[in-house]
């Protein structure tokens, strides 16, 4: 069978053989990029788990110490839909201010998207560290279209906190720390 290939490469003439030796190390090229691609996410995807599992061991302390959630599970999980759905695809609102969303201390803090602005409204309804853990651990490790073109952009896989940080720039981060610590929540995104 060896012999065959060769032969037919052989008879082939030079720019058909410098087709196949391209389309070759394409093929080679991007299945060992694929391949990486899926190892990466995998380790990425069980360290993601983990915290999750250490956020469920940290509900359970607080709850120790007399802390309790303010809110059902479903709501948590609503919110948490709520966070996975506009984090899916693209959001273009940039530079948009929030006014109507956000109290007179914070509406000249950021300019908000879209994504912000839900994440910002979802934040200012916890009241202790067992909310955020709670809406963290509903909204485990989730995995959404990053900007509508997953076979450009890939697509993106982790938890609350690493999704915040993936999809709101460093302005709405910080005044998403800035809600969470003025309602005593001592967990930043």
């Amino acid at each position: 069978m060896t012999n065959k290939v060769y032969s037919v490469y052989k008879d082939l003439p030079s720019w058909a053989k410098g087709v196949v030796v391209i389309g070759g190390i394409a093929i080679v090229y991007f299945t060992a990029k694929s391949i990486l691609k899926r190892v990466k996410l995998t380790a990425e995807t069980k360290k993601e788990r983990e915290a999750i599992k250490t956020q469920e061991d940290e509900i359970k302390n607080e709850q120790n110490t007399g802390a309790k959630a303010t809110f059902p599970e479903s709501q948590y999980k609503t919110w948490a839909t709520q966070i996975k759905n506009q984090y899916d695809g693209c959001d273009g609102s940039f530079g948009r201010p929030i006014l109507q969303f956000i109290p007179p201390t914070w509406m000249f803090n950021t300019m908000w998207s879209n994504s912000g602005a839900l994440t910002a409204n979802i934040f200012f309804k916890l009241k202790n560290n067992v909310d955020f853990l709670k809406l963290s651990t509903a909204f485990g490790v989730a995995t959404y279209d990053q900007c509508g073109l997953s076979w450009m952009t890939g697509n993106f896989t982790g938890n609350l906190q690493s999704a915040i940080v993936d999809e709101l720039d460093e302005n709405e981060r910080k005044s998403l720390n800035d809600i969470l610590k003025k309602n005593g929540i001592t967990y930043n995104v």
